[in-house]
């Protein structure tokens, strides 16, 4: 049975990847097939004119099988279908091309290459004329059933020959079957390798994130840890009411808060110059000075209370050194 399946080769904007030949030829890539899919014909071109509408599967077994694909390889591109088969009687009249001989499965489609030899059907795609159809023979299953994607269908192709690919006007099946460059299959494929690197790496980062995660639950889950927890936190809530004064209230603050308001009760805006690590050794210092708010003047608070351009680290340095050195005469032991 003859059968003509019209595919879009895209729209008309340029070829991107076509390849010209010296000759003046042109290569071009386009998807000649599509599988897996159920197509609607008319009675009429399936030889049951009584039926109007028929569905028919296409099984990606049959379009992919070997004798099937390698029907496509080296058969005779043409500018609009011919009035019958393409033999050698007929092939000088009709023929405008032909079919490369490595024919690949593309996803659901097949994919070909076309070499065009012929001005007029050069031209002709070049203006915009971007749909094929293929003309087959097959036998048709009339067994009814249901495609994978739940689609009925009347009838299934079988034992599928390529005799001719047609550059025509119209298509049966969108803009799906193109031509579509090489160029433009390996932007494609370059954007999906680049996806999936970057939900790799994305992926490798939470897996990290989780381990960490993890570590520290089994830490907390350990003997004594959450006591130990406890115990640390009540020792600095201690030191800190040493700086601000029995009043303080610690509850849904953090240790690095609460450290940092002691900071600024003594230091003041020199407190909001100064990072993690600074504020941790003031908090220190601090302490080792003494909780008494009368107590004789601090190096390290004088020194930290001078405008950043004037305060470097080696003044810090120097002042925390002489807190410490003389903190014994206020009592500190």
């Amino acid at each position: 049975m003859q059968i003509f399946d019209t595919l879009s080769l895209g729209p008309p904007a340029g070829i991107a990847d076509a390849r010209a030949l010296r000759s003046g030829a042109l290569v071009v890539q386009a998807r000649a097939a599509r599988a897996g899919n159920v197509q609607l014909y008319q009675g009429s071109e399936l030889e049951r004119p009584e039926r109007g509408t028929v569905r028919v599967y296409r099984d990606p077994e049959e379009i992919f099988r070997a004798e099937s694909l390698a029907s496509f390889g080296h058969k005779p591109v043409t500018l609009g279908h011919p009035p019958e088969a393409v033999t050698p009687r007929t092939w000088r009249g009709v023929a405008r091309g032909h079919v490369g001989g490595e024919v690949l499965r593309d996803g659901e489609f097949v994919r070909i290459p076309l070499l065009l030899a012929d001005a007029e059907a050069i031209a002709a795609v070049q203006g915009g004329r971007r749909e094929i159809s293929v003309g087959y023979t097959c036998d048709l299953d009339w067994t009814p059933g249901t495609a994978p994607d739940g689609s009925p269908y009347d009838a299934r192709q079988t034992g599928v020959t390529v005799d001719h690919v047609a550059i025509v006007e119209h298509g049966r099946a969108g803009p799906d079957c193109r031509i579509g460059d090489e160029a433009d299959l390996r932007h494609r494929l370059a954007d999906a390798v680049a996806h999936a690197l970057r939900a790799e790496a994305e992926t490798a980062r939470l897996a990290a994130v989780l381990a960490e995660r993890e570590r520290e639950v089994a830490a907390l889950r350990g003997p004594g840890a959450l006591d130990a927890l406890a115990g640390a936190r009540a020792d600095l809530i201690a030191e800190a009411r040493r700086l601000l004064g029995d009043a303080f209230d610690p509850a849904g603050l953090e240790t690095a808060v609460i450290r940092r308001a002691a900071v600024a009760a003594r230091l003041g805006e020199a407190a909001a110059r100064m990072g993690e690590a600074e504020i941790d050794g003031a908090f220190r210092a601090l302490l080792a000075a003494g909780s008494d708010r009368t107590a004789a003047p601090d190096p390290l608070r004088t020194a930290l209370a001078r405008p950043a351009d004037a305060l470097t680290p080696a003044a810090a340095h120097a002042a925390m050194v002489e807190t410490l050195r003389t903190a014994w005469r206020h009592g500190v032991r």
